[in-house]
């Protein structure tokens, strides 16, 4: 037993380091790409919202696909009496407990059923789910799952398989990088809630004193990667010549997380696994990824960017004037609000020049799943319906204004001319570049050796002997999963 907490905590440990890079600890919204604004600490909340109502258990097996289609039920409540608990990450009246209680108001007064939540730090979400549904407890039955662990909680049993509950025409209404994202081995396990998107943020103060004028973009005609660079230089020259000012031409707001630096072997062609979710090998070291992480040493070697700023510190170094070019997520505007910075402007993602057509960019956020062993996965089901594709979903995204995941909700932003700028690209970027993260139940252990070789590569080892052993590595850590 003792080897076995061991073992989780371990886990624990490995996971959350993984997933600060798509949460973004350490920013003013620091779990934006993860779609939340969480509290920090060990810190857990349990509510209901008054009912005391028993709960009645469902078996959840067989149907009809569209067997949470409760509304066809003669009874006006149909769920009435019935309750299921709700295990997520966002302490706290400003995160997710205090956000979600009125759509949780909304559901039971629909549905005459009682929503209990339990509400956790991120970090404590991840031990949660590893202690309690690893071990096959049936406490919970609507977990929040962090999308790049669907795959490896779907791999260990600790989901139910959902496509008999959503039917294909429904799971259509998602954008495609959602769906990817939220299936495992040709099932359908975790719909989404929202999804997260990036943008090339930039100091126009340091522009205009440089005499550089922005050129137009939008996602039909996209900067390149290497105008950008030209730009960086170009500024740096006139603003900081001898670098003593610390500016920096071009930084990525995740410094080495896999989230955002992907992309960039991404929008060369490149994969992030191979297809049977572990393969590495003539993936993440072929001609994509080495040029793409030859172009992002090449940044630091010649003093565009700069090895001092760390993650945590690149959007207060933006916020401060100090930044020319920054790839940031939607929720940048908000740091540079909060700081009373104004001199920003925006625009897409650049291309690299010769590939404007392959550019990928990041995406993901919080998924929803059914925990195996939930003795109300019916009523679950019906819920997670709701908070994905029905009424929840259009409160959730009135609240927290996070990019939509549903096409219906980009739709609806891309055809609104009133529509604000920066969810107008993040909402196309979603729907047509996004490349989900890599697809593997050992995710965990891909994100660590990744995350480390990008930072390898910034600090100037060799970039195809970093991008060999990070091959190698991996595939050590893939073999444990392999049945």
């Amino acid at each position: 037993m003792k080897k076995r907490v061991a073992a989780i905590l371990l886990t624990v440990t490995m996971t959350v380091s993984a997933l600060t890079g798509c949460a973004g600890t350490g920013q003013e919204k620091e779990t934006q790409a993860s779609g939340t604004g969480e509290t920090a600490g060990s810190e857990k909340r349990s509510s209901d919202t008054g009912k005391e109502a028993e709960s009645q258990s469902s078996d959840g097996k067989a149907g009809e696909s569209n067997k949470t289609d409760a509304k066809s039920d003669t009874a006006e409540k149909p769920f009435e009496g019935q309750t299921i608990t709700w295990v997520s990450q966002g302490v706290g009246d400003n995160a997710w407990e205090g956000q979600t209680k009125p759509l949780i108001e909304k559901f039971e007064e629909e549905t005459g059923a009682t929503v209990k939540t339990e509400w956790y730090s991120f970090k404590d979400l991840f031990e949660v789910i590893e202690v309690k549904v690893g071990s096959g407890s049936s406490d919970y039955d609507v977990l929040s799952v962090d999308v790049p662990m669907v795959a490896g909680y779907a791999d260990r049993g600790y989901l139910a398989p959902m496509d008999e509950y959503f039917t294909e025409e429904e799971k259509g209404q998602f954008i495609d990088s959602a769906v990817t994202a939220g299936s495992w081995n040709g099932k359908f396990y975790a719909p989404a809630m929202n999804t997260s998107s990036q943008l090339l943020w930039y100091n126009k103060a340091l522009l205009q004193e440089a005499g550089i004028e922005m050129p137009e973009s939008d996602t039909e005609n996209r900067l390149t990667w290497e105008q950008v660079e030209k730009m960086a230089k170009d500024t740096l020259a006139a603003v900081d010549p001898d670098g003593t000012m610390g500016i920096a031409g071009l930084m990525f707001q995740q410094v080495s997380r896999t989230y955002q630096m992907n992309p960039l072997a991404n929008s060369l062609g490149g994969k992030n696994i191979g297809d049977d979710g572990y393969g590495v090998d003539g993936v993440i070291n072929d001609e994509s990824w080495v040029k793409a992480c030859t172009w992002y040493q090449n940044l630091y070697q010649e003093g565009v960017s700069l090895r001092g700023i760390t993650a945590d510190e690149v959007t207060d170094t933006f916020t401060a004037g100090k930044v020319v070019f920054m790839v940031g997520g939607t929720w940048t505007a908000a740091n540079c609000a909060q700081k009373s910075f104004e001199d920003y402007g925006y625009c897409p993602v650049p291309a690299f020049e010769g590939h404007e057509d392959q550019v990928g960019t990041s995406t993901g956020s919080w998924h929803f799943g059914i925990p195996a062993n939930s003795q109300n996965k019916d009523l679950a089901a019906y819920f997670i319906k709701w908070l994905s594709l029905g009424e929840g979903n259009d409160m959730w995204l009135d609240i927290n204004h996070d990019v939509p995941s549903t096409k219906t909700a980009v739709d609806a932003i891309l055809n609104d001319d009133n529509a604000d700028g920066i969810m107008k690209i993040a909402a196309y970027e979603a729907a047509n570049t996004a490349v989900p993260r890599a697809l593997t139940p050992g995710y965990t252990e891909y994100d660590t050796v990744i995350t480390n070789t990008w930072e390898d590569i910034r600090n100037g080892t060799d970039v195809k002997t970093a991008l060999d052993n990070a091959v190698s590595q991996i595939n050590t850590a893939m073999e444990k999963y392999k049945k």
